[in-house]
C-alpha cells in the first residue's frame, strides 16, 4: 500500500501514462510539490500530439498494450512515447512496429492533394532515438522502442510500397520545407482539428487509463463527426477481458475528468449494460464533452469479453491472450476514496448542444 505522499502521486502517474513504477517515482521525487505531472503542452505540440493519436487511433498490425504504446513520458515541450517489441504472434513479416509506424506517421500525399500522415513531420535520428518533429515549430515526439536502423530501412520499404500507389512523399521530396500539399494544414482552422486538439492531445497522455479496465484485447479509435459547436467527436472503443464492469469504465472516466490529473470534461450521457445477463450486451457508452468552451465530444464505449466469446479469442491466439493478461494495472482502493473526496465536475454542456448521444 502506498502511504506517503510521494508514493501516492507516484502510483497516479503510473495508473494514468502507464509509465514503470521506478520512473515515476524519480518524476515525482524530482517535481515541485503540488505541480502537474501530466502538463498541458503549448499549442504546437498540442497539435501534433492530436495528429499523432489520430494516426494511431486504428492500428494495422496485432498489439498487446492499447495502440502499440507500452507507456507515455508526458512534458511541457515534448512527448516520449515508448512503443512495445514487435507482435508475439507475428503472422506476417509485414507486421512490424517500424513498418507500420512509417507508414501511419510519415506524410505522404495522394492524387487529389490529401494527406495521410502528421502534415510537416519529418524524422531524424538523433543520439540514437527516433525523433518526429515538425517544421518551423519545436514540435516534437519521441519513438522509443524502434531501433534506429530498423526504421531508417522501414522508411523506405514503405515510400517505395506507397509509391506503386501513386501516393507522394512529401517528407522525402522537400525534407525541409513543407510541401505544397502540406501547406493547407499550417495554420488548421478547418474541420475541428486544431480546436479539438486539447481532447486528443490529452487523452495520448493519459493513455495508460485504458488499462485500469482490464486486460487490454484491442483498442481502436476514430472520428466520429465534427459537433454543431465546433470541434470533433472522437471515439474510441477499449475491449478487455471481463474483469472489472461498471467499477471499471466508471472509474475510467472519473479518472479522465479529475482535478489536476484529467481533462475539462464533463460526462453528458451514459448507456451501462452491466447490469444485464451476460451475452445481452457486450458494451457501456459513456459521452463527456468539454468544459469552459474547450469543443470536441470524446465517446467511450468499452466492450467487456467473457463467456464464449472471451474462449474463442484465447483460442484464436494463445500467446498474444496470454501476454495481455500480463498488462492489466490494478487499482488501489485508496484511488476510488480519492475520487470520491475530489469529485467529478458537473457538466456545464447543454445536453442538446451535444449531437448524437447515441
Amino acid at each position: 500500500m502506498k502511504t506517503t505522499a510521494v508514493e501516492r502521486r507516484a502510483e497516479l502517474l503510473r495508473l494514468y501514462t502507464g509509465m514503470p513504477w521506478q520512473s515515476a517515482r524519480r518524476r515525482v521525487e524530482a517535481a515541485a510539490p503540488g505541480s502537474l505531472l501530466i502538463p498541458q503542452p503549448d499549442a504546437d505540440q498540442m497539435l501534433l500530439e492530436a495528429r499523432v493519436m489520430a494516426a494511431l487511433a486504428w492500428r494495422r498490425i496485432t498489439t498487446l498494450h492499447p495502440w502499440g504504446i507500452e507507456y507515455i513520458d508526458p512534458r511541457p515541450d515534448c512527448l516520449l512515447i515508448r512503443f512495445e517489441a514487435d507482435p508475439v504472434e507475428q503472422r506476417d513479416q509485414e507486421e512490424t512496429q517500424a513498418l507500420d509506424l512509417a507508414e501511419a506517421l510519415l506524410p505522404r500525399a495522394d492524387e487529389y492533394g490529401d494527406i495521410q500522415g502528421v502534415p510537416g513531420a519529418r524524422t531524424h535520428v538523433e543520439g540514437g532515438q527516433v525523433m518526429l518533429r515538425v517544421l518551423d515549430t519545436s514540435a516534437s515526439v519521441t519513438l522509443l522502442g524502434l531501433d534506429p536502423d530498423d526504421w531508417l530501412l522501414a522508411v523506405d520499404a514503405q515510400d517505395r510500397h506507397m509509391g506503386t500507389y501513386g501516393m507522394t512523399p512529401c517528407h522525402r521530396d522537400m525534407p525541409a520545407r513543407w510541401h505544397p500539399a502540406e501547406r493547407p494544414y499550417r495554420r488548421p482552422g478547418r474541420r475541428g482539428t486544431a480546436a479539438s486538439a486539447w481532447m486528443t492531445s490529452g487523452l495520448l497522455r493519459r493513455l495508460g487509463l485504458i488499462r485500469t479496465l482490464g486486460a487490454p484485447l484491442a483498442v481502436t479509435g476514430w472520428l466520429g463527426h465534427h459537433e454543431r459547436g465546433g470541434g470533433e467527436r472522437w471515439i474510441i472503443d477499449p475491449t478487455f477481458a471481463e474483469g472489472a464492469g461498471t467499477t471499471g469504465h466508471r472509474r475510467l472516466m472519473a479518472l479522465l475528468a479529475a482535478p489536476g490529473w484529467g481533462l475539462p470534461l464533463a460526462p453528458v450521457d451514459e448507456h451501462c449494460t452491466c447490469h444485464l445477463p451476460p451475452g445481452y450486451s457486450d458494451q457501456c457508452t459513456t459521452v463527456a464533452a468539454g468544459l469552459a468552451e474547450r469543443p470536441g465530444v470524446l465517446e467511450v464505449r468499452t466492450i467487456q469479453r467473457h463467456g464464449d466469446c472471451l474462449k474463442r479469442i484465447q483460442e484464436h491466439s494463445p500467446a498474444t491472450f496470454a501476454a495481455q493478461q500480463q498488462l492489466a494495472l490494478s487499482v488501489p482502493a485508496w484511488v476510488d476514496r480519492w475520487l470520491k473526496r475530489v469529485g467529478s465536475p458537473t457538466s456545464e454542456v447543454p445536453v442538446d448542444t451535444v449531437t448524437n448521444l447515441r
